[in-house]
């Protein structure tokens, strides 16, 4: 609750995107390969306010410090999902004075605790002015607001669709409202592996950068043209999502999710480990914390080369309502490697390559478009109405501009097999169901559907999702109709189609609903 009369600021509302490994996984676990990371539409939203917080009602103590900024988060499609802590500027320490449940948020302490720490040693007016601020009342002190929300992509609304009474297809899930309440606690959603926890790291560190002035708004728009600035200001987001999403999460992963939800679409090779080894080990101060996420630290070597998905293909996604453990999938994968590296080595180079393939491939389509956007156009439409086993037989009735379209499209289909069938080796090797016999027989239909090009699972594999890229809409509907009828899984699309923007400022007047969950 707020005051009567409290002076509060500007909002300041960050956005980031899910993510979709389409190429490269486990591979992108060795800094030797690199990865295909396509940005999504769907977004995790933080909105940030500074407030007058009602001392007695909102944080249930009065007795804060001087150096006390208490700071409350709320996250209202969740049940009981709302934690108020309290950020002592002169320790530099964070401390949780309360939950619903009495819970904690691993991830919203983290990214707070750091990026708090970083602008009070970066600029320690900024904070100091919150303490500094008259509320006209004993009752209250100036702290930050927060409200985090996701499109609803990112979980699943099955049981949403089921109480609304309707079926599981795009149309009914475009009926539902936009950030949905799951009636599920965090803990108990099932989330659909879009990223969602690296897109909330992201949109939150990126949000009080932004909220204290840290770059101002032109810093990151996504309209904006690249400059050195922005670089500095991306990679300064990067360094420190990457370091609070693997401090949250207990390890140095491949870091994919939050460069996707930072950069959106684009091609990956992660960091080397080593630039976070010590900081993991270690309760640094804040002057190392500064120097390890500065953007100027050349231990942050992963490379980031914008891509774009080709002209005319069309990405479609579906939640399977089966679960997989990723992390306990990596580990056996990486377990069979350590104690085999000869097969490991033959079989990571093989899939390295097909991977790469592909990518040249992306590139040669859009190359031909570029040529000729007109004979491009008619060869995405002629091979959009046949399976691609047909594409290059029926190159022989078109004009000899189109022929090389479509040779690339019927390759890339092949390449795609190719790289699910050594998928499917790995798993057998490790153990591990990368691509379980039932995810077979569902991408194997998918192939099988006229003006599909690609069809795999994502990431790590496993049963929960898969995806498929179309030539046409026409396409992408045939293939979410053959998810309805699919009996051997429940197969549900979403939404989510390809974006390129990473994280974004946005315009808070345009989301009234959200704003609204500040008051």
């Amino acid at each position: 609750m707020t005051a009567a009369t409290p002076a509060e600021s500007s909002i300041t509302l960050v956005s980031a995107p899910g993510k979709v490994l389409a190429v490269g996984g486990y591979l992108v676990l060795d800094r030797r390969h690199s990865g295909l990371v396509l940005g999504t539409d769907a977004r995790l939203y933080a909105a940030v306010q500074t407030q007058s917080i009602e001392l007695g009602r909102d944080t249930h103590t009065t007795a804060l410090g001087d150096q006390d900024v208490p700071i409350i988060v709320v996250s209202p499609q969740f049940e009981s999902a709302w934690w108020k802590y309290v950020f002592n500027t002169k320790r530099n320490t964070l401390s949780q004075i309360g939950s619903a449940s009495q819970d904690t948020n691993s991830f919203v302490h983290i990214v707070l605790h750091t990026t708090l720490a970083l602008v009070n040693k970066r600029d320690p007016k900024k904070l100091q002015a919150l303490l500094a601020a008259e509320t006209g009342s004993s009752e209250f002190r100036t702290g930050l607001r927060i409200v985090l929300a996701a499109d609803n992509d990112f979980y699943s609304q099955r049981e949403i669709l089921k109480k609304m009474g309707l079926e599981l297809t795009s149309k009914s899930l475009a009926s539902v409202p936009a950030m949905a309440a799951t009636g599920k606690t965090l803990k108990s959603v099932h989330k659909t592996g879009l990223g969602s926890s690296a897109a909330m790291v992201t949109s939150l560190v990126a949000s009080i950068l932004m909220h204290f002035g840290i770059f101002d708004n032109e810093g990151i728009c996504a309209g904006t043209k690249q400059s050195s600035s922005k670089s500095q200001n991306l990679q300064l987001i990067h360094n420190v999502a990457q370091y609070a999403h693997c401090l949250a999460q207990g390890k140095v992963g491949s870091g994919f999710d939050v460069s996707a939800a930072v950069y959106g679409s684009h091609r990956y090779r992660r960091f080397s480990p080593s630039v976070l080894s010590a900081a993991m080990e270690n309760n640094n101060g804040t002057t190392e914390l500064v120097q390890m996420t500065s953007p100027d630290n050349a231990g942050w070597d992963s490379e980031v080369v914008p891509v774009q998905v080709p002209p005319g293909l069309i990405l479609r996604l579906a939640d399977v309502d089966a679960g997989s453990n990723t992390p306990s999938m990596v580990k056996r994968v990486l377990l069979w490697r350590d104690t085999n590296p000869q097969q490991a080595d033959s079989l990571w180079a093989s899939l390295d390559k097909a991977n790469n393939r592909i990518r040249q491939l992306w590139n040669d389509l859009s190359s031909a478009h570029e040529k000729d956007c007109v004979g491009y156009n008619s060869a995405i439409n002629q091979c959009s109405l046949h399976p691609s086993t047909r594409w290059e037989s029926e190159a022989a009735s078109t004009p000899s501009s189109t022929i090389s379209v479509h040779a690339l499209l019927a390759e890339l289909a092949r390449v795609t097999l190719r790289m699910r069938e050594l998928q499917r080796e790995l798993g057998e090797k490790a153990g591990v169901p990368i691509e379980p016999p039932k995810q077979t027989r569902l991408l194997d239909a998918c192939m099988t559907v006229p003006g599909v090009c690609m069809a795999a699972v994502p990431g790590a594999g496993g049963y929960d999702a898969i995806f498929c890229i179309a030539l046409s809409k026409a396409a992408g509907d045939a293939v979410e109709r053959l998810w309805s009828s699919w009996t051997e899984m429940s197969v549900g699309p979403l939404l989510a189609k390809q974006a390129s923007d990473g994280v974004s400022i946005l315009d808070p007047e345009l989301y009234p609903d959200l704003i609204a969950k500040l008051k």
